[in-house]
């Protein structure tokens, strides 16, 4: 009877050590996930330095997300997010949809460049839109059900859903700049705060893409509103009479 108890003893520890193993990668399967899952959205480079993930509560950091300039632009990058505060519910990971209980950003630094075609915002922007587009699309096609890419087996993969139920942008740090024209040149603002609530709500639940292309369009609209006055506003205008183009006519509002 001892040798029975102990194998048990031995399966639960072994049991125990491969969960715990599973919850500890999470970070690492997220940060993965981030940075092959967003380029093709959003058609730029996207980097994150690291995400910590509790196997316990579920709270954590996604920590240095960055979203690089799209061709055309000179800037290191357009949008940067030291720290994102993230809750998940862990009873959902395993699931279909995932919970998101919050995201909260903190701080962000948004670089908005203006250049021959309009600013690097819109490009990312337009970017995300149309490769949600593409997905809804395809989805049609397929009788309302999103085809993933294939895995490594052939077989194809299960899209997965997101539930956020709030989204957080507040104290984000507008830099303004025209490319190639005005070097060294810059305006600054502090952009209101963004709130989102209740995404992906009910069976369908929200993609990645779509969430990605929901908060990028906020920030790039609030980055319009703000540059169609003060500061920022005459910078881009005395830009934009040297480019003598209508991208930054339609960033201004004329």
């Amino acid at each position: 009877m001892k040798w029975i108890i102990r194998i048990v003893i031995v399966l639960v520890v072994l049991i125990a050590a491969g969960l715990w193993f599973g919850w500890s990668q999470l970070g690492n399967i997220v940060k993965f996930g981030i940075e092959q899952g967003t380029p093709p959205v959003v058609q730029t480079a996207v980097t994150v330095d690291q995400v910590n993930l509790s196997p316990f509560s579920g709270t954590g950091a996604i920590e240095g997300f960055q979203i690089g300039n799209p061709k055309g632009f000179t800037g290191p990058y357009a949008v940067r997010i030291a720290r994102a505060e993230v809750a998940l519910d862990t009873n959902s990971v395993s699931k279909d949809k995932i919970v998101i209980k919050h995201i909260y950003i903190t701080n962000p630094e948004i670089n908005l460049e203006a250049g021959l075609h309009g600013t690097n915002l819109k490009h990312i922007s337009d970017n995300a839109k149309n490769f949600v587009s593409q997905q809804t699309s395809k989805a049609a096609g397929t009788g309302g059900e999103s085809k993933a890419a294939p895995a490594e087996d052939g077989k194809p993969q299960k899209s997965v859903k997101l539930q956020v139920n709030e989204l957080l942008i507040t104290g984000a740090k507008l830099s303004a700049s025209v490319a190639g024209v005005v070097p060294g040149a810059d305006a600054k603002a502090t952009l209101p705060d963004i709130k989102l609530t209740n995404l992906g709500e009910g069976a369908s639940g929200i993609s990645a893409a779509e969430l990605t292309s929901l908060v990028l369009n906020k920030i790039s609209t609030e980055a319009a509103k703000a540059s169609a006055s003060g500061s920022l506003k005459n910078l881009l205008q005395g830009g934009g009479s040297q480019l003598n183009t209508g991208g930054l006519k339609g960033l201004l509002g004329k």
